[in-house]
């Protein structure tokens, strides 16, 4: 398919690398609407594939959205590495930072779980079907 073929508000994974993830996640948690939708597709596409590129396992994602979840964004950004190894603690920070200013109510904490475990399953799938085990 070429570019003029494709419907105009479809974007490839490779058009969404230049994402701004964290103004996604703020503009998504805080405005709703079509920029909530647009946290859940665009902005978790664009978060997985950063994820993936610095080796961030699924299961910790799952994790983090379970303890999002449970005692909120801030307490999770206070957590000294909240995804394993430095480089998933960083990206991890610059998503809990981004959500933080506008959370702080149970609904937009449990907004942002039930993202981060969106993005642990697109995660998920995609390595499954890079390591030739989805069937």
């Amino acid at each position: 398919m070429n570019e003029q073929d494709r419907p105009r508000n479809v974007r490839y994974d490779a058009d969404l690398m230049d994402l701004d993830v964290p103004a996604g996640i703020t503009r998504g948690l805080a405005a709703g609407g079509a920029a909530q939708r647009a946290l859940f597709d665009q902005t978790a596409v664009a978060a997985s594939h950063r994820a993936e590129e610095i080796g961030v396992d699924p299961l910790g994602l799952a994790f983090l959205a379970r303890y999002v979840r449970a005692a909120g964004v801030s307490s999770a950004a206070a957590l000294p590495e909240p995804l394993v190894g430095p480089a998933g603690t960083a990206l991890a920070r610059q998503w809990l930072a981004a959500a933080e200013p506008v959370s702080g109510d149970v609904t937009t904490d449990d907004l942002f779980a039930r993202w981060l475990t969106t993005v642990s399953m697109l995660l998920a799938a995609r390595l499954r079907l890079y390591r030739g085990g989805a069937r």
